[in-house]
């Protein structure tokens, strides 16, 4: 058994460490195309087409999409010992900013449908900027084209976690299985704390007897970043969401966006072996 690896950047959380660092279930693959609607709020626009689809969870992608208003929460260190990090205060942009590309987590919070998503932007004089989305108060500009993959028999459910003293979300069965499929499937996981990030993709593939898998789902957190042309960023507390990545015969190569708490943006590939989640990840897996 590969060892775990040790890690120069690290935290402590409030909690014991829950003895199973990766929740996975898999299940026969739902795609769905759509389109998020101008006036919607992001959290509806998502919601609602994949509700009537029968899509229960998973993970929308979308990019190129005017906003009409847009608000933001940024990664921020924790200010107590009750948190290994926790957001800044809420942000607010004007008309005209363009989301460069996002990634969201759809589920259920208290049985309502329920949206986490990073983004990376352009504000009207061309900065750019990311952060966590306000669902409910961010809203479309114009109609735009998204995409989403995901189960109709699971979900990603929250769900108190003491470990990090957050609410989180958790890869859930909404009921038995009844459909066998031979087709390709679809894994919704979630990463614990001080993982390797891409070792935890390539973990999640193999217990799922994956050996190829394009990742589609990639909301959360690692612990500043090393990249693989040698740059290392010593920030604590991030944003990521990965823009493209894939498993290869077992091996995950994973394209970053990493947003700092000052709301700046890097991107890279990321160092195997180097870079341990800070919170959680949510990851949904399409398998090749």
């Amino acid at each position: 058994m590969q060892a775990a690896p040790r890690f120069s950047r690290t935290v402590r959380h409030p909690g014991a460490p829950d003895p199973q660092r990766i929740v996975s279930l898999a299940g026969p693959a739902m795609q769905l195309d759509f389109t998020l609607e101008a006036g919607r709020n992001l959290r509806d626009a998502i919601s609602i087409p994949l509700s009537r689809a029968g899509l229960e969870g998973g993970t929308v992608r979308f990019g190129q999409l005017a906003i009409a208003e847009l608000h933001f929460l940024m990664p921020a260190l924790a200010v107590d010992d009750q948190h290994a990090a926790f957001y800044s205060a809420p942000h607010a942009m004007e008309e005209g900013t363009l989301i460069d590309y996002a990634c969201a987590t759809y589920g259920r919070k208290d049985g309502e449908p329920f949206v986490h998503c990073h983004a990376v932007w352009r504000d009207r004089q061309g900065q750019r900027q990311g952060g966590h989305l306000m669902m409910e108060k961010t809203l479309v500009g114009a109609d735009t084209p998204a995409q989403a993959w995901g189960l109709h028999d699971a979900t990603m459910a929250t769900r108190y976690d003491p470990e990090t003293n957050f609410t989180l979300f958790y890869p859930t069965r909404l009921a038995e299985q009844t459909v066998t499929s031979t087709g390709k499937r679809v894994v919704l996981a979630r990463i614990r704390p001080d993982q390797d990030l891409t070792m935890a993709v390539e973990a999640a593939c193999a217990e799922h007897g994956m050996a190829n898998a394009i990742v589609r789902g990639s909301v959360g957190s690692i612990i500043g970043a090393e990249f693989d042309d040698g740059r290392v960023l010593e920030d604590r507390a991030t944003e990521i969401l990965i823009r493209a990545g894939e498993v290869r015969q077992g091996r995950a190569r994973l394209e970053i966006g990493l947003i700092n708490p000052q709301g700046q943006v890097c991107e890279g590939v990321l160092a195997r072996g180097c870079n341990p989640v800070l919170i959680c990840f949510e990851l949904v897996l399409q398998e090749l």
